[in-house]
């Protein structure tokens, strides 16, 4: 009996511990539909809907976590402005206008700064906007190539790299002295950009040049460039760096690169415009906006293989993952 009463504590123990992993592994994905003007909150867990925030006029498109998972960023393309959701509430607290033309946004490391990337307009150049969130104000300007498209930091946040989609480059922008420092030219219009792991190797879509670029981060020198069968858009590393998504809009189709080789191992058809790819923080699967399908495709990435089509709004475009 007390074998058997031993037993039992010590089952409902790892059920505890087991239920503790999965939840966990769960995780809220913010999904911005650009014409629906509204947040569509999806559970990464269940692969449900578990509501949708209104996000009003000015077609909200893409959207990015502060770290502290407190708010939600929201650029708005036709109003030019920015929307603050607050993440606990699930609403729209605030709109900012810092001018310009914004684009696409990211947050440095700490939190302490906004980094807004602003496209030409009557009132501005092609440039990142530095946003300080303590004083709440415009803290300084880095004019870049034309069109700056994507951006991502190093983990340290000591530097920015960041696309110019017609300029055909990626500059990598020391943020101490808020300089370029290095430009490489990846032909085509330069989109995505994803850091590997180790930050060794940085890849970078190379849009209609069809093909994904690898720079050496130490050198700050392309080295290497993969093939693609179209043109390329998104490139998003599994958690484990074996894997890389590349996106091809146009073509419907994701393409799964082994980074050991840089050989295609798997193609993925897509509904329609298969645009951003975000992987959730177990690893296990993929979640990737197609844009003209009203849809967000889950991937399982052991398989490589569509698991679950989720309806949300009209014309998902950009995706966030709140952080714990």
């Amino acid at each position: 009996m007390r074998r058997s009463l031993t037993s039992l504590i010590a089952l409902g123990g790892a059920l505890a511990v087991g239920l503790l992993a999965a939840s966990a592994e769960a995780a809220t994905l913010y999904v911005t539909n650009t014409k629906s003007d509204s947040i569509s909150i999806i559970d990464t867990n269940t692969f449900e809907v578990t509501g949708t925030i209104p996000l009003g006029p000015g077609k909200p498109n893409r959207v990015v976590f502060h770290p502290d998972g407190k708010t939600a960023w929201v650029v708005y393309d036709k109003s030019r402005d920015l929307g603050i959701v607050d993440a606990e509430t699930q609403r729209l607290a605030k709109r900012v206008r810092i001018g310009g033309n914004p684009y696409n946004l990211a947050f440095t490391p700490d939190g302490r700064y906004l980094y807004v990337l602003d496209w030409s307009s009557e009132s501005s150049k092609d440039e990142i906007i530095i946003y300080d969130l303590k004083a709440e104000r415009v803290d300084g300007r880095i004019e870049v190539s034309t069109w700056p498209a994507h951006g991502v930091f190093s983990r340290d946040g000591k530097i920015f790299y960041v696309t110019s989609e017609t300029a055909g480059n990626v500059a990598a922008i020391d943020t101490g002295s808020r300089k370029i420092v290095a430009t490489v030219w990846t032909g085509g219009d330069a989109m995505g950009v994803t850091l590997a792991p180790d930050e060794k190797i940085l890849y970078a879509a190379a849009g209609e040049a069809k093909s994904v670029v690898k720079v050496d981060t130490a050198t700050r020198q392309a080295v290497g460039s993969i093939p693609m069968p179209g043109i390329t858009h998104e490139t998003t590393l599994t958690l484990d760096g074996q894997f890389l998504y590349v996106t091809l809009r146009k073509a419907n189709k994701i393409l799964v690169v082994g980074t050991a080789d840089d050989t295609i191992v798997a193609t993925i058809p897509q509904p329609s415009y298969p645009d951003l790819v975000v992987m959730e923080p177990s690893g296990r699967y993929a979640f990737v906006t197609n844009r003209h399908a009203d849809v967000v495709t889950v991937i399982d990435v052991k398989t490589h293989r569509q698991v679950k089509a989720i309806s949300v709004g009209k014309a998902p475009h950009g995706m966030s993952l709140r952080p714990r």
